[in-house]
């Protein structure tokens, strides 16, 4: 009887050309023109002279560069993992990697990750979140997203992992156009989509402030965090007053840590009972409108805090068959036929629409 060794694993060496690291990209784009770069092929610092790197060849390859340059036998470098489930096999036995579909997507908001779950991959949420941590070095917490809850539409989270040493708070900052702003996912409502929305808003504050040849007076009673307005306090001279409110309280408490200039009035209040207040009526020169479900609903109550030539600019959620009511709806508050522009896909049968009207006080 043969009495074998403990099985040896298959050597993963394989022939490298060694070449000036000058002539790097000359040589891989000539091995690549004939056929003789690996799939995938890694090029690596030869070990032995850092001013040399290692381009691997095929087995099969009879190219004139091995009679050119040092052929080196090396172990390919390993690759980077590319997604957290490249860190399961660290922590899961294989049996349980092959037991559910991980998830695929998930959101960046500040150094958070909120990642939607189903019931089976919610069993291994601990595991899934620390392997994100693994792959994310730059992500302090990890939350699972069960979807919108409450009057202020605020995200339901649940803590799956957090980086030792650190808050496991859901308060985090973010950068959007190149502004930072505190917010938190589980007590008020911000959307990165609508990033683009809120720099077309500074360009209109800019077109009218050149307009009126002076500052602008603005008003944004649904301002959240305040993402539409830090843009607009960046830019210099551009505002003269300002008047921002939430009804989430916790909202005018971040508004309040994100905007700090003497010129911001901010309070936390009901936007629909602002018109009752003579001070805040024909006052603003530009009015933001932006609670997409209730714009209709609270507009005419808003216009009377513009002046005269003031702008409306405002957004809603639309189906495809409300579209036509919308605009007369407008028509009646603003007195006038208002265009509406489809900005995105809201949900499979609605979009988010934006409008934007001049006040003339004689046609209301």
């Amino acid at each position: 009887m043969v009495k074998r060794g403990a099985p040896v694993a298959p050597s993963r060496t394989m022939r490298h050309l060694s070449v000036p690291r000058q002539e790097t990209q000359l040589i891989l784009s000539q091995l690549k023109a004939e056929s003789a770069l690996p799939e995938g092929a890694r090029v690596q610092m030869d070990p032995s002279d850092p001013n040399r790197t290692l381009i691997p060849v095929t087995e099969e390859s009879q190219t004139e560069l091995l009679s050119l340059y040092p052929v080196i036998q090396a172990e390919p470098p390993t690759a980077p993992p590319r997604t957290y489930r490249d860190h399961l096999p660290s922590i899961l036995s294989e049996d349980e990697i092959q037991s559910i579909d991980w998830p695929t997507r998930h959101e960046f908001v500040g150094d958070l990750i909120l990642i939607k779950l189903d019931e089976q991959q919610r069993k291994f949420g601990d595991y899934i979140g620390k392997a994100m941590l693994m792959q994310h070095t730059r992500i302090r917490a990890v939350f699972e997203d069960r979807g919108v809850i409450g009057e202020f539409r605020v995200r339901d989270l649940s803590l799956l992992a957090v980086r030792d040493g650190f808050d496991s708070t859901p308060k985090t900052r973010i950068l959007e156009s190149g502004h930072y702003l505190w917010t938190n996912p589980s007590t008020v409502y911000y959307s990165a989509r609508l990033s683009h929305e809120r720099q077309g808003t500074l360009e209109c504050a800019k077109k009218l402030q050149a307009k009126l040849h002076r500052p602008i007076s603005v008003c944004d009673p649904y301002a959240g965090v305040g993402p539409s307005l830090t843009p607009l306090l960046k830019e210099p001279g551009l505002l003269g007053d300002l008047y921002a409110s939430d009804l989430n309280p916790a909202a005018v408490e971040l508004l309040r840590e994100n905007i700090t200039t003497e010129l911001a009035t901010i309070e936390c209040v009901d936007a629909r009972t602002l018109h009752e207040r003579s001070e805040l009526c024909s006052k603003f020169d530009l009015l933001l409108v932006n609670i997409p479900h209730d714009t209709l609903e609270h507009l005419p109550k808003l216009t009377p805090l513009l002046n005269d030539g003031g702008i409306v600019r405002g957004w809603i959620v639309l189906e495809e068959e409300e579209f036509d009511s919308a605009q007369e709806t407008l028509k009646k508050i603003l007195g006038k036929a208002v265009e509406i522009d489809v900005r995105r896909s809201y949900s499979a049968t609605a979009n988010l629409c934006r409008f934007e009207s001049k006040i003339i006080r004689e046609m209301m």
